[in-house]
């Protein structure tokens, strides 16, 4: 992995490498083993290189095509780039490395935008095109790899990191009302809006052409577009298990090409097991595993990843965190997610990844399971209160505010879930981390919600059973912005790469295909995918029920972080400068600290925002200064 970054002056001004080295330096983590410039008068491309494949110079960037003259700023992998690079050299084009990166930047040269139809991976990259005078942005299918950007008429410029980004002088620094008010809901800012006003991410499976003249943006991959497929309804399950089998070993096989050491993260989980089997199956050596627990028992799940690894006689590493171990890393926190981001599991995630990173430069891990197979229990409450929503609103109301009442936080979320208009409406309650206050009263300019936005995200999903559609959601929005910024952030805070499987574009197709009997039957979720580990794992050993990265933040912040949070969270400045009401913002305190609700999601997420606003400081506008090159 790696980062990129690029400056185009369309005004014609020359890039000047004093300012350029310091942004591109902003993001050194993700690339400490190489840096390089590129910079041709109004045009400048910059790299962090972390060495994985063909660990010479040979694979320096920025890289340069030098007969047409092209040049790639690219972070990723591209894990069928042999298969590519031999149809390139009978196109007779030459290869002068072992890199993907070299065969992106000369796909590009042969089969222009279209070459990105033929990558399976993850990557984001600026490519300058020497001929057309023009910057090609694009990004993987599923959005493993962040890409920001900003243009107006004047300046392009696009980064791995808005941390980066926003240290040149034209990059707009005022938070964008729609972005925060969808932060403070979701506890992540989804694409394509960004934090600060005018700056995006570019999409999954986008790609962005920007000459003198104009900025053209296309889909190239559209998972909207897959349709459930019926015939599988009635395919005999022995071959769905057989080829899904055989998609996640190939996809494994692929992405344990590595020039360096390499091992994977293992909860014990249904996805990171399955990941684990399918290593064991096709590696030559036994893997490295590595698991994170902590203290308090309920939380711990280093019996259950230690279960997996015995039977899968892995080389295990195990490592715990407490309370004290969040504080210490909260600084860290706020300095790498440099967008505001409140997934609470981010910290167990840098912990894990610090914790990998001593022995290896490569993890693979299971995201995206619960997305493409409906493993989420949010998928099992929704569907089982379909036929309530059928109710009169005015019962479901009554019936709603009886249940709030019962002093248990579960029934008082099942209470306020009913009330809602309908079940998609319920569906983006159970997604938002405002359980207990509305957007409104928290943040009065708060613009678009989060149940309008899936909403209209959903109405462009072929004719999909409900199940299918709240796991499309979430595949579109939770999984890239959430799940996988989480990860790519604590991982490439400390050099590590992380790869993911299941999230091979083959295996993402064949799943978005498939009817729900598949992927839900009874009480259990994940069906296929847990009957494909069963090949391998005897029943007994395989988690029951799915817990996530689990973290006691609700305990934590009652106990040994409250005063930190009453300090943090009490100012008057969140009003001043962002908008947000701080009697609502008490009232959550207090719900939380008496114990009468679980307020900790959004109490982090306003910790989280606290503590990024005031890091501010450090985006610093780059000084043009004198820099050795």
């Amino acid at each position: 992995m790696c980062g990129i970054l690029g400056i185009w002056h369309r005004d014609g001004r020359p890039v000047d490498v004093g300012q350029i080295t310091v942004m591109r330096d902003r993001m050194a983590c993700r690339g400490p083993d190489d840096a390089g410039l590129w910079i041709d008068g109004c045009v400048g491309l910059g790299h962090r290189r972390l060495s994985v494949l063909d660990l010479s110079r040979a694979g320096h960037q920025p890289m340069i095509d030098e007969d047409v003259g092209h040049v790639i700023s690219y972070n990723g992998e591209i894990y069928n780039y042999r298969d590519i690079g031999k149809e390139l050299v009978s196109q007779g084009i030459s290869l002068h490395s072992r890199t993907d990166t070299e065969v992106a930047l000369k796909a590009y040269r042969l089969w222009g935008w279209d070459c990105l139809e033929r990558f399976n991976g993850m990557f984001a990259f600026g490519l300058w095109d020497a001929q057309r005078r023009g910057l090609f942005l694009a990004r993987d299918r599923v959005g493993i790899k962040p890409l920001y950007y900003f243009i107006d008429e004047s300046v392009v410029i696009f980064a791995s990191r808005l941390g980066a980004l926003a240290m040149h002088p034209s990059c707009p620094r005022r938070i964008d009302p729609e972005a925060l008010g969808l932060f403070l809901e979701l506890g992540y800012v989804p694409a394509p809006w960004s934090i600060f006003h005018g700056v995006r991410k570019l999409c999954p499976g986008h790609c962005l052409w920007i000459d003198q003249k104009s900025v053209s943006e296309m889909c190239y991959w559209n998972p909207d577009e897959i349709r459930i497929n019926p015939s599988l309804a009635q395919k005999p399950v022995t071959a769905l298990i057989e080829h899904l089998d055989d998609l996640i070993q190939d996809s494994v096989k692929l992405r344990m090409i590595s020039d360096v050491p390499l091992g994977a993260f293992l909860s014990g989980g249904i996805d990171s097991s399955s990941v684990v089997a399918a290593m064991t199956h096709v590696a030559d050596e036994i893997p490295q595993t590595f698991t994170i627990g902590f203290e308090e028992p309920r939380y711990n799940e280093t019996n259950q990843a230690r279960r997996i690894a015995q039977h899968f006689n892995t080389r295990h590493n195990e490592r715990s965190m407490n309370s004290s171990d969040l504080v210490c890393l909260l600084d860290e926190y706020t300095r790498q997610y440099d967008e505001p981001f409140a997934d609470v599991s981010a910290l167990p995630t840098m912990m894990l990844s610090r914790f990998a990173r001593e022995q290896v430069t490569v993890c693979l891990s299971g995201d995206g399971g619960d997305e493409l197979f409906s493993g989420y229990p949010q998928y099992q409450i929704m569907n089982r209160l379909k036929p309530v929503y059928k109710s009169p609103l005015v019962f479901r109301r009554a019936v709603g505010q009886l249940l709030m009442s019962v002093p248990k936080h579960r029934w008082s979320m099942l209470g306020r879930c009913i009330q809602k208009h309908d079940s998609h409406e319920g569906f983006s309650y159970t997604k938002s981390i405002m359980k207990h206050t509305n957007p409104g009263q928290i943040y009065p300019e708060h613009g678009i919600t989060s149940a309008q936005l899936f909403h209209d995200r959903s109405v462009s999903f072929p004719q999909v059973d409900e199940i299918s559609q709240w796991a499309r959601l979430d595949f579109s929005y939770y999984l890239p912005d959430g799940i996988l910024q989480k990860v790519d952030v604590a991982s490439m805070a400390v050099g590590l790469e992380v790869r993911v499987p299941l999230l091979d574009y083959r295996i993402v197709e064949f799943a978005l295909s498939l009817p729900i009997k598949w992927k839900m039957q009874g009480q259990w979720n994940k069906w296929l995918l847990r009957k494909v580990l069963i090949k391998s794992c005897p029943k007994d050993r395989i988690a029951l029920k799915k817990r996530g990265f689990c973290v006691p933040i609700a305990s934590w912040f009652r106990r040994e972080c409250r005063d930190m949070v009453q300090d943090e969270l009490i100012p008057t400045y969140m009003e001043d400068q962002m908008g947000i009401n701080p009697v609502e913002i008490r009232r959550m305190i207090d719900l939380h600290m008496n114990g009468a609700a679980d307020c900790s999601p959004l109490l982090f997420a306003l910790l989280s925002l606290v503590l990024w606003n005031k890091d501010l400081t450090s985006y610093s506008v780059a000084k043009t200064h004198p820099v050795l090159l």
